[in-house]
């Protein structure tokens, strides 16, 4: 049972896997709270062309994809508020031609970038310099989001309260998108761009199964992502399978434990109330 720990790239890919789902996981419960579930989706799709663009410019290509992510995150915003569409249709739009441009890109530009990685991720092929940008991005949306989480939770929850009580909700907006394009920036070395979203939704839908706290959401959320990060990684070992696959069916499993015996949100204890409701009325 221990042997996946006398690697090093398995060390290294269940420590990283951990950490970016407690990063994904923190960050999922401001995205559930503000139903942003397919923003998420969106990013971590738009990235796409980003990384090509900063390989063929010789830059790093997390940087490469966070400015990609924040462009696209803004031209969202700019074509609904000029166009008047609904934000579902602005999303789709957006993230499928920077999801296309970047296929293009990559075509065009024949380079040492495998297609299959920035889709599928390769957590266990990630090389040191890699691992450095992870922690940077990590450390700094984790440092973020616990200065200005209660800003974002009022922002989150009541757009139009925030703005009464004098919060700069236009910069909260942009922020959340920063923090947002980042992580998943950092989590397509793990999962890649088509289970991003997964790590940026289902932590923070389970824990709001599980709580009507949002600060023991935030705890419930982390402490899931990351274990199933690290659970996943390492259980990938064992049946030789996709290390993004095994994290994000892990994750949806543990979901759908919440979704049948949470206390009070669950399936069980609805149809024990529907009972009790019942013998009440005869």
């Amino acid at each position: 049972m221990l042997s996946p720990f006398e690697y090093d790239y398995m060390l290294k890919a269940i420590l990283v896997s951990g950490l970016i789902g407690a990063v994904c996981a923190f960050l999922s419960c401001f995205i559930t709270l503000k139903g942003w579930s397919l923003m998420g989706d969106a990013l971590s799709h738009a990235v796409v062309p980003g990384v090509s663009l900063a390989w063929l410019a010789g830059l790093p290509f997390s940087a490469g994809a966070f400015i990609a992510g924040v462009i696209a995150a803004l031209t969202m915003g700019w074509l609904k508020r000029k166009s008047g569409l609904r934000e579902d249709a602005v999303i789709g739009v957006v993230f499928t031609s920077w999801f296309a441009l970047g296929l293009l890109l990559l075509s065009l530009y024949p380079s040492n970038l495998n297609l299959r990685t920035i889709i599928f991720g390769n957590i266990l092929a990630i090389s040191d310099p890699d691992i450095l940008q992870v922690l940077v991005i990590a450390g700094l949306s984790i440092l973020v989001l616990a200065v200005k989480w209660r800003d974002l939770l009022l922002y989150c929850f009541d757009e139009a309260h925030a703005r009464t009580l004098g919060l700069n909700t236009g910069l909260l907006h942009f922020l959340l998108l920063s923090l947002l394009a980042a992580t998943a920036v950092a989590a397509l070395q793990t999962v890649g761009a088509c289970l991003v979203v997964a790590m940026l939704v289902t932590p923070g839908a389970t824990a709001y199964l599980l709580t009507d706290r949002f600060g023991r959401m935030l705890g419930i959320a982390t402490v899931t992502g990351a274990a199933c990060g690290a659970v996943g990684a390492y259980l990938s070992y064992f049946i030789n399978g996709s290390t993004g696959g095994c994290i994000v069916v892990l994750q949806t499993l543990v979901f759908l434990a919440a979704l049948v015996l949470a206390p009070k949100h669950g399936l069980l204890a609805a149809r024990r109330l529907r009972r009790k409701e019942g013998g009440a009325t005869s």
